[in-house]
């Protein structure tokens, strides 16, 4: 199944790849850059993201949850948090592929899906966290 993230929500996405890989299904996100997340301050996001960044185990730094800056990896992060531990849920993310911008993605899988709230595209938000492209 592929699917063009542009203008989609993250969090609705990321929902509907888990289920989808949960089912057995292989899942190409294309333009994963170009999701949306629909938040009421862009101030607000980055500061819940950034602090979450810093979040460090005190007894053994190293073994800290990583959040990654690039946004295809940072999808990716988003959606193993929808799926089960253990051995079912890592096969399911290993059928998830997430993709960056695409050279060309197929006429049937633009989305004509238009929000009237205000957004904040993942790639601006892994970009004040630090991603260079």
């Amino acid at each position: 199944m592929d699917l063009d993230a542009d203008g989609m929500i993250v969090g609705r996405l990321a929902a509907f790849c888990a289920k989808q890989a949960l089912k057995g299904e292989v899942v190409n996100v294309f333009n994963v850059e170009k999701s949306v997340f629909s938040a009421t301050s862009e101030k607000v996001l980055f500061t819940k993201y950034l602090k979450r960044r810093g979040i460090q185990n005190k007894a053994d730094p190293e073994k800290s949850a990583k959040w990654p800056r690039r946004p295809d990896f940072f999808f990716k992060k988003i959606v193993s948090g929808m799926l089960p531990d253990g051995r079912r849920g890592k096969d399911a993310l290993k059928r998830i592929k997430v993709f960056l911008t695409s050279g060309g993605v197929k006429p049937e899988l633009k989305n004509s899906n238009s929000l009237k709230v205000k957004t904040v595209t993942l790639k601006e938000l892994c970009a004040k966290l630090g991603w260079n492209e």
